[in-house]
């Protein structure tokens, strides 16, 4: 019995150099898929690191924020249902890692966030409130990281756009409608653009906000401004095709 132990614990601690080994490269081999917009390949190769390792925070945040993008992409609601549920159990793996970690607070609110587009009744009222509350935690967790104002210009921008018997559930549900309005949802895209000039959907989303306070003219400066920016995610194409239509009906 106690020679077998012994090569056990012998085979056990070859081993684990060699897991060790195969995550760095999978780690290294996801990342340079997601800079090469490779976004798919990039979903395959965190979830295998996470087979390795699944507690690897860095990996457990990718893949939810992957399969919230992936799942956006889909025409298909049942399709898209089932990535953005996939995105938030990885979101709740990653906050029971370490809850305060702005990039797993992060992408719960972006997860919640996909999910309130294909819900509705109390579960996207639930959805709608907890999105905010993992917003705001990124901003606390971390104040110049500019995704989390981004995520609370849209929200706002949502919750100002409701028509009034979305607006009437919400209050039903709050016990009071959530202060919210345009000139918020502009504010914080504001704060995100200037924290990180380089992020498309920036521009696109302040000029929406701009077009409901009147500020035309703002509006038409941003998606000029989106027009020249250099790709860097692989939404952007998709977001400067809808800018320079949106631009197009302002001239």
């Amino acid at each position: 019995m106690v020679r077998i132990f012994f090569l056990f614990s012998i085979l056990l601690f070859h081993s684990l150099p060699v897991w060790s080994q195969d995550a760095r490269v999978l780690l290294q081999e996801a990342i340079q898929a997601e800079s090469a917009m490779q976004e798919e390949q990039a979903f395959l190769k965190y979830k295998g690191l996470l087979q390795l390792q699944p507690g690897n925070l860095q990996a457990l945040c990718k893949s939810s924020e992957l399969a919230s993008k992936l799942g956006h992409r889909l025409k298909s609601k049942a399709e898209q249902l089932k990535l953005y549920e996939e995105a938030v159990q990885y979101a709740k793996r990653a906050l029971k890692v370490n809850p305060a970690s702005a990039d797993a607070n992060f992408v719960m609110a972006v997860a919640l966030g996909r999910m309130a587009l294909v819900s509705s009744g109390e579960e996207m009222i639930t959805a709608v409130k907890d999105i905010k509350k993992f917003a705001d935690k990124v901003v606390m967790l971390d104040p110049a990281d500019f995704r989390g104002y981004h995520v609370l210009g849209k929200w706002y921008y949502e919750i100002s756009s409701l028509g009034s018997f979305k607006r009437l559930a919400v209050k039903v549900f709050y016990g009071a409608f959530p202060e919210a309005s345009f000139q918020l949802a502009a504010r914080n895209y504001e704060t995100s653009l200037r924290l990180n000039p380089a992020f498309n959907l920036n521009y696109l989303e302040l000029a929406k906000v701009c077009l409901k306070t009147g500020q035309q003219q703002r509006a038409v400066e941003l998606l000029e401004m989106l027009g020249r920016l250099p790709f860097k995610l692989a939404d952007d194409a998709r977001v400067r095709t809808e800018g320079q239509q949106l631009l197009r009906t302002l001239r």
